[in-house]
């Protein structure tokens, strides 16, 4: 890995790596997951959920002003849903947290294995989140000559591939299956 030939790119995908592998360790695993999770769920559960509780809403309301301005600008009540279940999620999430009480770890053997569970989680989740980011925006404006940068996208595409192999070819298992004639032929060579 020659530092020469690197561009901003590289860099800024070196520092940020760095940062995370940095963020994560510090807070060590258990509240790095912890903190992942309630991000995670207050963003996804609103996501998945928010069309159907705003037409819930709608109809349980029976409002004709809010009828009105969903049949205007349903946009905008689309995003006001989003953010109060964003912010109940977030708030659920918070009491239960301190309901079962999360602590990190008082030992110190325990505490060296938060710390790089903590970097390896902060690892894995940099490159889903790099990977998402790239494919999603960055492909076409990007090119870095970092063999990390380069792993890491060859890892999930090549991943994805093997995924699309499995599932496109049902007929795979027929193929490896010995037929009769097969049978026969296998059990002459063998005498």
């Amino acid at each position: 890995m020659n530092l020469n030939a690197f561009n901003y790119v590289d860099y800024i995908y070196l520092s940020t790596l760095s940062l995370f592998i940095i963020f994560f360790s510090i807070k060590g695993a258990t509240r790095s997951i912890n903190y992942s999770l309630k991000i995670i769920l207050s963003i996804s559960l609103p996501f998945i959920f928010y069309k159907r509780s705003l037409n819930f809403f709608l109809e349980s309301l029976n409002s004709q002003y809010l009828n009105n301005l969903a049949s205007k600008n349903f946009i905008f009540l689309e995003i006001i849903m989003f953010v109060c279940l964003f912010l109940l999620v977030y708030f659920i999430y918070s009491l239960t947290e301190k309901a079962i009480n999360i602590k990190s770890p008082s030992q110190l053997e325990f505490k060296i294995i938060d710390i790089i569970v903590g970097g390896f989680f902060g690892l894995f989740l940099f490159s889903i989140l790099f990977y998402l980011s790239y494919i999603l925006i960055f492909k076409n404006y990007i090119k870095g000559n970092n063999i990390i940068y380069n792993y890491n996208i060859s890892f999930y595409e090549n991943f994805l591939k093997k995924e699309e192999i499995d599932f496109n070819t049902p007929d795979k298992n027929k193929k490896n299956t010995p037929t009769k004639d097969n049978k026969k032929n296998a059990q002459e060579k063998l005498y």
